[in-house]
């Protein structure tokens, strides 16, 4: 340790700056892992592709298909290997043991036998010989130990989501948790909704032979839907729109699509590209401080290296003993920065990167890391290794590096590029926080105050009156009501009509005849639903304004297939908000099932009274919910606030805000710390100049506005610079959702003030003692 005796603070402020950024580096850089692989985990990847249109909102793509238009590409093109649909459910599974049944929360998917020719599966148990049969089902290795311990799975009985009792045929091995197709349970859709061309809830993964033919084989199959779905039309104009509105992207791919509405977790491509820079910038500035800290020392290392080289020490091996000073630093900073990922992996922070962040889970970022820190030691050792080994000891004995214009100009610049990250940073973290906020406080149409969010599944809802009449003797409760899905989610049940020859596109959501008034929606033309509604033969609708402006053939009387017979809009509700802020409104169409409905309402809203306790509240809805369905035990059964559940929407957003946050901390720590260092250093050779001013009469308070002021004009020149560029990229980000915040000029002042007070504190602490040191003893020394 004897090499760190004479620079023991330099080196440890050195270890603590990259150990840092090396932590915060790796953790960014799972999350990147994490999205650059997503569903690139699996032989053939490249053949796999999904199936997108826009038809039901204009701009926006949807994975939505019918089984109709599905099976009408099978054989549109030899290319073709395999396509598997996908219809989604209720992830739910009820086992029966001894007369009881349990409740469990379980990822499930309905697919067609084709599954399995598209995606590989690795199987433990049994095979998908025999899937081809409705009523049966596959799991997941990780789940058949959850249901049936360490019993066979194979040709047990469950009962899935859509209410099916399932014959389980085979157990699959765990697939990768970034992966589309990572369900616990895989059910067989047998030919449900097989010849519906109006249901328009199902998606489609198709696998090519040959994936460079992805342009004519899309052609293929559109020619094959144009042919099944306009066979009697002549509209040339109408088909070619069609056409327009279909792709197909390969499955990878469109983990990154933004313009798309699926029930697959996205991400955003520029947000990965974008961690990726984080990553590689916070390297890059403590190899910075690296770089600064090792021309700072040159002074205080120069009579050991020249005695040395009286000694007939030669250059090389000079040089090599400070590049090994460098490695073993980098290797100290590297175990320290392990460390910090281990102890922050079993905190909060954790939960905003996808995946584990633990040391023993990110071999290959570790090693990586690894590498990049001994690289780095060799990068910022080289130079200033190279300068201490070639300089006259008449020249760097009297540290005249340390003040010549040459050495200042080039620490004045690294710290320089430090300010500029961490400004770079900090505006980013503020404004993603501006534009969060911004969606989570924006008005969305519809009431939000004390309202409760509530799953309360469908054997419950298929008692709603009663149920409702239940909660409604709780005086803490107001008003309930109760509809098919959550007001707001990315995704809709999707519809297609037929009209007068044209199609027609729509998200529905059933609804209970009091949904309207509950969350105090407006009706700009017609009526509201009634209860007399609730005993129609046929249902009834009330479109949204954004439908009726998209399909002006329909009005307030016209007649539009429900899910028995033609249905009558009845009304027009104002448009709202029914998905995230990422996306504008699309056509929208609420629906009273009428007196026979498809299936019960699953999906209850309960309005607290106001004062009244949140967690009385809860717990009177799980027992009533208990009491109607004796399955759902009270833990089973998630009561939260709305506002909760929109806010969960932005949670990509916000975890990208906060990683951002903690980078610009970091960042702004590393160039603390060069400032830190910096200031030590130079101090040392201003000694004289500060005894000379003291000995003339200065004051502490001009010697420390003296040094303040050349930092504090730095920091100025940095935020000019960081400043356009912060705008450009806060333009550019913000351009993906739909409803933009503008951009305040508050984040840009905060910045300022910030990172200038940080500065004048820790420059002023750190030459509070040369400017208070006795200029008698200075000059002496000097």
């Amino acid at each position: 340790m004897k090499i760190f005796r004479k620079t023991g603070v330099s080196t440890l402020i050195n270890i603590i700056g990259m150990s840092v950024a090396f932590a915060a580096a790796m953790i960014l850089m799972v999350q990147v892992r994490w999205d650059a692989t997503y569903d690139k985990n699996f032989e053939g990847h490249k053949q796999v592709f999904r199936l997108e249109n826009n038809w039901m909102d204009q701009g926006l793509f949807s994975t939505y298909c019918c089984r109709p238009m599905i099976e009408a590409t099978r054989d549109a093109s030899p290319n073709i290997e395999a396509i598997a649909t996908l219809g989604y459910m209720p992830n739910e599974v009820t086992l029966r043991e001894n007369g009881e049944e349990e409740i469990l929360s379980v990822p499930s998917a309905k697919f067609d036998s084709s599954v399995f020719s598209v995606f590989p599966f690795e199987w433990v148990e049994g095979s998908a010989r025999d899937f081809t049969a409705d009523e049966t089902a596959v799991v997941s290795e990780k789940y058949a130990k959850l249901f049936f311990g360490s019993e066979s799975a194979i040709g047990k009985i469950i009962q899935t989501g859509d209410g099916k009792q399932r014959r389980i045929i085979g157990v699959f091995k765990d697939t990768p948790e970034n992966f589309s197709m990572n369900y616990g349970v895989l059910a067989n859709i047998g030919d449900e909704y097989l010849d519906n061309m109006s249901e328009w809830s199902f998606a489609a993964f198709v696998k090519f032979k040959d994936p460079q033919q992805v342009a004519e084989t899309q052609t293929a199959m559109l020619d094959a839907i144009s042919t099944y779905l306009y066979s009697d039309r002549t509209d040339e104009n109408e088909v070619e729109v069609f056409r327009k509105g279909f792709r197909i992207t390969n499955l990878h791919d469109a983990h990154f699509e933004r313009d798309v509405r699926a029930n697959i977790p996205s991400a955003n491509k520029a947000i990965t590209i974008t961690l990726a820079a984080i990553a590689a910038l916070l390297i890059a500035i403590a190899i910075i401080n690296f770089i600064n800290f090792a021309f700072a020392e040159i002074p205080f290392r120069i009579k050991n290296i020249n005695t040395r080289k009286v000694l007939g020490e030669g250059r090389s091996s000079l040089m090599g003993r400070q590049l090994c000073h460098a490695g073993l630093i980098a290797l100290i900073a590297f175990a320290a920065a392990c460390l910090i990922m281990q102890v922050v992996s079993g905190t909060s922070w954790a939960s905003y990167v996808s995946d584990s962040i633990a040391p023993k889970d990110n071999g290959g970022i570790l090693i990586l890391m690894l590498a990049v820190a001994l690289i780095s030691a060799v990068v910022a050792g080289i130079a200033p290794a190279m300068y201490s080994t070639s300089q006259p000891a008449a020249l760097v004995l009297k540290g005249t590096y340390g003040t010549s214009v040459k050495g200042k100009a080039l620490r004045n610049v690294l710290v320089g590029v430090q300010f500029v990250l961490s400004f770079l940073f900090i505006l980013m973290a503020l404004f993603m926080g501006v534009q969060t906020r911004f969606m989570m406080n924006k008005d969305m149409g519809f009431e939000q105050a004390r309202i409760l969010d509530v799953w309360c599944g469908q054997p419950a809802g298929s008692q709603k009156d009663a149920l409702k009449s239940h909660l409604l003797q709780n005086p803490s409760i107001e008003a309930v009501t109760f509809c098919d899905a959550q007001i707001v989610s990315d995704q809709k049940m999707g519809w297609g009509r037929t009209v007068d020859g044209k199609q027609v596109f729509m998200g529905v959501l059933p609804v209970d005849v009091d949904f309207v008034q509950f969350f105090g929606l407006q009706i700009v033309e017609g009526r509201d639903f009634r209860e007399s509604d609730n005993q129609s033969e046929t249902g009834c609708f009330i479109p949204n304004e954004t439908f009726m402006q998209m399909y002006p053939q329909f009005h307030v009387g016209s007649l539009m297939g429900g899910h028995v017979d033609n249905s009558e809009i009845v009304g027009v509700v104002k448009d709202f908000n029914f998905m995230s802020l990422q996306h504008a409104i699309g056509p929208l169409v609420l629906y009273n099932w009428g007196k026979e409905s498809w299936r019960p309402f699953g999906q209850m809203y309960v309005r607290m009274a106001p004062g009244a306790d949140f967690n009385e509240v809860s717990d009177y809805i799980k027992e009533a919910i208990g009491k109607f369905d004796p399955r759902r035990e009270p833990h089973m059964i998630t009561v939260r606030h709305l506002n909760e559940w929109i806010e969960s929407m932005y949670a990509e957003e916000a975890s990208l805000g906060k990683l951002i946050t903690i980078a610009s901390v970091v960042a702004l720590l590393i160039a603390i710390i060069g400032i830190i260092g910096l200031v030590f250093f130079e101090t040392q050779f201003l000694k004289k100049e500060i005894a000379i001013r003291r000995v003339n009469g200065a004051t502490v308070e001009s010697i420390l506005g003296m040094i303040n002021q050349k930092y504090l004009l730095l920091a100025g020149i940095s935020f000019v610079v960081a400043a356009p560029v912060a705008y450009y990229i806060m333009t550019t980000w913000r351009s993906g959702f739909a409803y933009q915040a503008p951009i305040p000029v508050w984040i840009f002042l905060a910045s300022l003030a910030l990172v200038g007070a940080i500065t004048l504190l820790v420059v002023t602490l750190q030459s509070w003692r040369a400017a208070n040191a006795n200029p008698v003893d200075s000059l002496k020394n000097e």
